[in-house]
């Protein structure tokens, strides 16, 4: 009888914690990472930046060289990192000024 409240109590507090933005994003990111790591090689990424002079350049031949698929998962891979990353900032923001 107790494990069997105990699974609802913790089952409630996990479904709470999904709700959380940081969460969602976490989640979303790490998503979009395991496509990125499916669609790109990046052990060939990294020699092709290594043997490249301009970082800019190459960054931009290789963003526009890839398919769409790649293309709209970098850019959803960016978005969601800016999210993130404003999310954490105004937590960390708002935990400071309230204690």
């Amino acid at each position: 009888m107790k494990s069997k409240i105990m699974f609802g109590v913790y089952l409630i507090y996990f479904m709470r914690k999904l709700k959380s933005p940081f969460f969602v994003e976490s989640f979303a990111f790490a998503v979009i990472g395991v496509c990125l790591f499916y669609l790109v090689s990046i052990p060939s990424v990294l020699t092709n930046m290594r043997a490249s002079n301009d970082f800019y350049g190459y960054f931009m031949t290789a963003f526009f060289g890839t398919d769409f698929l790649v293309q709209s998962t970098l850019v959803l891979a960016a978005v969601t990192t800016l999210f993130l990353v404003k999310n954490i900032t105004v937590h960390t923001v708002l935990k400071e000024r309230f204690t």
